[in-house]
């Protein structure tokens, strides 16, 4: 379920989503674009047809010269740092962005965990991830299927399918939601509070897949409890007609005493002796043949 989720981060669209806010925060290319904005209009103005190559910012981003000058400041550093997140998805990251200054407690190791997430997030990277979930896949399955083989029968499977897929799920989701609420502060520093963001951003992609195990674990769980219980009462109310036919074999397999044989008579009840005193003892002639 994680290696999914970190598959999904890493498509495109995702990985966008994330990509732009941390270079936003992350990088001067706002800043930079922002004080070279006159140029540029300067030059789009004398070059209506050519490409405008944005100067100081590490990447090679060139926009037509018909579009920067519609755009403003803000406008044309947003869609600069739209083709930055793009370029970086489509060929990796090289280091080469003007990063800000790191300053504050921990705010060094929160660049650091930037730059990797810069690096991580492309489209190699999720290629790579797929042949990941495909195998991990493969795996769970496979001695998901011998634990239920060896240890649940008839409707308990079911309920063991259902029992795996919630014990699998719950600590993720939990973990993920937990750390949405009250461990990713984003207001604690220009790199950590980016980093926390983009951490925000990834789990809220991955929880669906935690979401999906839980309902259908849930849900299987749910019919092999029901399905049990229902089999379990049917074969309550079956069981008097089978002790019936156990109860006709047993009579018809019973031995009848042959023609001319004795029949002894039954044994007398209890306390028949004091009843019987005094009486003639009975001879073989006198038993019924």
């Amino acid at each position: 379920l994680t290696c999914a989720g970190f598959y999904r981060v890493t498509g495109p669209g995702d990985a966008q989503q994330v990509l732009v806010p941390l270079i936003e925060s992350t990088t001067q290319v706002k800043q930079l674009v922002s004080e070279n904005y006159s140029d540029l209009q300067s030059k789009a103005r004398r070059t209506e047809t050519a490409r405008i190559y944005i100067p100081d910012i590490g990447v090679e981003v060139s926009i037509e010269a018909q579009t920067v000058g519609t755009l403003s400041a803000d406008e044309l550093a947003d869609k600069v740092i739209n083709e930055i997140a793009r370029r970086i998805y489509n060929r990796g990251y090289k280091g080469n962005l003007p990063m800000k200054r790191a300053v504050g407690v921990g705010e060094d190791r929160g660049k650091a965990t930037c730059e990797t997430l810069l690096v991580l997030l492309n489209k190699n990277n999720h290629g790579t991830l797929l042949w990941a979930v495909a195998l991990l896949g493969s795996l769970a399955f496979v001695f998901s299927m011998l634990f239920l083989l060896f240890f649940c029968r008839g409707w308990g499977k079911a309920a063991g399918i259902g029992l795996v897929l919630i014990a699998a799920a719950l600590p993720g989701s939990l973990f993920i939601r937990l750390g949405s609420e009250f461990f990713w502060d984003t207001n604690v520093g220009v790199f950590r509070g980016a980093m926390y963001l983009a951490f925000q951003d990834a789990a809220a992609f991955m929880l669906m897949f935690y979401d999906i195990a839980l309902g259908a674990g849930a849900l299987v769980l749910l019919v092999g409890v029901i399905g049990g219980t229902i089999s379990r009462r049917a074969k309550k109310r079956v069981t008097p007609f089978l002790e019936l036919q156990r109860r006709e074999e047993s009579m018809e397999e019973e031995p009848w005493p042959a023609e001319g044989s004795i029949t002894p008579p039954p044994p007398p009840p209890p306390g028949g002796e004091g009843r019987n005193a005094g009486t003639e003892s009975r001879g073989p002639e006198d038993y019924t043949t």
